[in-house]
């Protein structure tokens, strides 16, 4: 994963590195990896395991009945992300990025690219409602109750709408 990115990952490495790993571990159910790839010689690195959904979840943006039924019936098939699905991403991160890449012309680029190349990670024409909730009201509420109570924060995760405190999680 990089960045706040769910992007199609190298199958073949990773998921030999997720079933050892798992296999090794007798794990079982649901369980969400984070991986990290050297710049220097491209090996993948398992950095984070949750033992519940993470927001890489928006990556089965195009097969959500497939990912219901693996959730309600369970025992199934792994289940990965079709081969077509586009880097997801969340379009306040992404504004950030570019906003605060001027000047870093090679930033702006692989923003835009993002932007363009992938798909928003919560925003649908047909419900705009989810997109519009997250990142006006509950932000904003979040803004405004900090406002309130002086707490401060260091930045805002629009991936998963909170602030993101000091010494916090």
């Amino acid at each position: 994963m990089r960045g706040l990115h769910s992007i199609p990952y190298s199958r073949p490495s990773s998921e030999a590195w997720v079933k050892s790993y798992v296999g090794a571990l007798k794990l079982t159910g649901q369980v969400s990896f984070d991986f990290i790839r050297a710049s220097d010689d491209g090996r993948l690195y398992g950095i984070e395991c949750n033992p519940r959904t993470h927001s890489a979840i928006t990556a089965f943006y195009d097969s959500e009945q497939a990912l219901s039924r693996a959730y309600l019936a369970g025992g199934g098939a792994v289940l990965t992300p079709p081969d077509t699905s586009r880097a997801t991403y969340w379009l306040y991160h992404e504004l950030w990025r570019l906003i605060t890449s001027v000047g870093t012309p090679r930033k702006l680029v692989r923003g835009l690219q993002t932007i363009f190349g992938g798909k928003e990670a919560v925003f649908r024409w047909t419900d705009p409602l989810p997109f519009l909730m997250i990142n006006q009201y509950q932000i904003g509420r979040l803004l405004l109750d900090d406002l309130r109570t002086g707490k401060g924060w260091v930045r805002i995760d629009f991936n998963i709408g909170k602030l993101v405190q000091a010494a916090g999680d």
